[in-house]
């Protein structure tokens, strides 16, 4: 028997009963407790994530862990059924998003090289990351009136790519970005300059904690050995190329109904595929 899923103030009721880092994850699993699931897995997930709460309520939180941790394997893409279009951990480490990895016959030898990209359109926002070990992400939403973005709302996505791939996967050797207003936010950041922040963007604390750009720029100021390089967009750069796709994806998924996962995984291989035949010189 399918277990009815939970109304919007029932989940976030379920979430307000953990602490702050369970609570990001179990939002990042939210659409598999509040819409029917459409395969076993799927529904694994939210009864997961249902007795989580229930552990919760009654003070057990390292169950609850453990049931969220249950969550996310039940999330991930390999046992979805085909089509269910819902295949893939939404929150990896506490974060969220689509997360995954593609492997090939590549030599481990080079720098580890990644690329971030956004993608912005109509008050829909998808962003993305690839590395050239075979991890990928996306992660799209739909702006509200409390959206806290401010004017520069591309700048902002940007940097928010880049968030999300150094919390998903932590620090390459090289991470590519095609924004030269980023690049230049990321090395004043590095610098130590951690103040500086795009115009507008609200500053004031969310409900997890500091914003994501504060978070990023105290982030950035710490890491030691990561080169930030620009490449130019929609140059045929293939990492870079694949970024933007990713974020299209992204991007699409919030208003259209497709496998996003099943797509990311495709090309994500392809693009690899083809990075990886490159000459070392390009």
């Amino acid at each position: 028997m399918i277990t009815s899923p939970l109304r919007i103030d029932e989940f976030r009721a379920g979430v307000a009963l953990l602490p702050a880092d369970l609570a990001c994850r179990a939002e990042a699993l939210q659409l598999y407790v509040t819409h029917r699931p459409r395969c076993p897995d799927c529904e694994r997930t939210g009864d997961s994530v249902r007795h989580a709460f229930s552990a919760a309520h009654f003070g057990d939180i390292p169950a609850a862990e453990r049931l969220l941790t249950a969550a996310e394997r039940s999330a991930r893409p390999a046992s979805h059924a085909t089509g269910c279009g819902r295949g893939g951990l939404r929150s990896i480490r506490g974060v969220s998003g689509n997360h995954g990895r593609v492997t090939g016959r590549w030599a481990a030898t080079e720098l580890l090289t990644a690329a971030t990209d956004a993608s912005w359109k109509s008050r829909v926002c998808g962003i993305g990351y690839i590395t050239s070990e075979g991890c990928w992400g996306l992660r799209g939403w739909a702006a509200d009136r409390r959206d806290p973005t401010g004017a520069s709302k591309v700048l902002v996505n940007e940097l928010r790519a880049v968030d999300l791939l150094l919390r998903a996967v932590g620090r390459p050797d090289v991470l590519l970005v095609d924004s030269l207003c980023a690049l230049s936010f990321l090395h004043t950041w590095q610098r130590g300059d951690t103040g500086r922040m795009p115009d507008d963007y609200d500053l004031r604390p969310r409900r997890n904690g500091p914003p994501t750009l504060v978070r990023l720029a105290e982030h950035v100021a710490e890491l030691d050995g990561l080169t930030f390089r620009h490449v130019k967009g929609h140059s045929g750069h293939l990492l870079n190329e694949a970024a933007d796709s990713l974020a299209s994806i992204a991007r699409r998924s919030v208003t259209e109904r497709f496998d996003a996962t099943g797509r990311a995984t495709g090309l994500v291989s392809s693009f690899l595929s083809s990075w990886h035949q490159r000459p070392m010189a390009a």
